[in-house]
């Protein structure tokens, strides 16, 4: 396996271990109703500049280990850079598509007027609201990513 290929399953093992637990606590508050407390917003943020600091933290870890260990000398050649390309316009385009979703969803969620927002509000503060919209978004982020780095090794096993 090359350092690359190391390094994109470093990514996504990380990336899965990290925002997994992250979005499982997210779940669990919001099942027990802390979307109604105000200390929701600031939780969430501590907990998700932590997974922030955590991510980095692992990844660069596993990533010098990684390194450190004897591995084909390889340099990224034009299939390389095509794979890794070619995965990114696939993310790109996922991106945009969650994005859109989320707009839509939000667009329609406003168009329906009172009675949508009268229900949301009853269930949540207008912060803690904020709080999730800006979840669902950097959710999009993260399932972008995971498909690039998915895409990217699987492009370069098929070239290999």
């Amino acid at each position: 396996m090359t350092l690359r290929q190391q390094h994109l399953w470093i990514a996504i093992v990380t990336t899965l271990g990290v925002w997994g637990l992250y979005v499982w606590q997210l779940l669990e508050r919001v099942w027990v109703g802390d979307l109604k407390t105000t200390g929701f917003a600031g939780e969430m943020g501590g907990l998700f500049l932590f997974g922030l600091l955590l991510i980095g933290i692992a990844e660069g870890a596993l990533t010098l280990i990684a390194r450190l260990l004897p591995h084909a000398d390889t340099r990224d050649g034009a299939a390389e850079r095509k794979a890794s390309l070619q995965a990114s316009h696939v993310s790109l385009m996922a991106l945009i598509g969650m994005v859109t979703v989320v707009a839509a969803v939000l667009f329609i969620i406003g168009w329906i007027g009172q009675s949508a927002t009268a229900r949301l509000l009853a269930a949540t503060t207008p912060a803690n609201l904020l709080v999730l919209i800006a979840n669902g978004l950097m959710g999009c982020v993260v399932v972008s990513e995971l498909i690039r780095f998915a895409m990217t090794l699987a492009l370069l096993r098929a070239r290999r």
